[in-house]
C-alpha cells in the first residue's frame, strides 16, 4: 500500500531532527550550514511542507549522509548507514602529513646506511 505524501513528510522530518540531534546541532547551525532559511526548515523538519530536492540535496551534504538517508523508514535507519564526507582541506593536510613522514623515513634511512 503506498505512503501518503503527509506520511513521508513527517518521516523526512523525523529523520533529519533525528540526524541534527545525534551531532548535537541546533536547527540554526543546521540552517546555516545548509543557506536556508531558518523558519522553512523548522516546517520541512515538522513535516509541514513539500519540501525540493535542492533543500533536501542542502540538508543531505550538511549532515554528511546520503539523500536516500533522509527517506528511511526504520528507527535508526538513518543514522546508522551515514556516509562520510571528507572536506579537501582535511585531504590536503593527510597529504602533507603523509608526505613529511615519507621525508623523514627517507632521511633516516640513508642516515642509517650512511654509518
Amino acid at each position: 500500500m503506498p505512503e501518503n505524501l503527509r506520511a513521508v513528510q513527517l518521516r523526512v522530518g523525523r529523520n533529519i531532527v533525528d540526524l541534527r540531534r545525534s551531532r548535537g546541532w541546533t536547527q540554526e547551525q543546521l540552517a546555516e550550514k545548509t543557506g536556508k532559511d531558518l523558519k522553512h526548515l523548522g516546517q520541512v523538519e515538522r513535516g509541514k511542507v513539500n519540501v525540493t530536492l535542492d533543500i533536501l540535496t542542502a540538508i543531505a551534504v550538511a549532515l554528511e549522509v546520503n539523500v536516500a538517508n533522509l527517506f528511511a523508514s526504520r528507527p535508526g535507519e538513518a543514522a546508522a548507514s551515514r556516509v562520510y564526507v571528507i572536506p579537501q582541506r582535511l585531504l590536503d593536510e593527510a597529504e602533507r602529513a603523509w608526505q613529511a613522514l615519507t621525508r623523514v623515513k627517507r632521511r633516516q634511512r640513508r642516515h642509517r646506511t650512511r654509518r
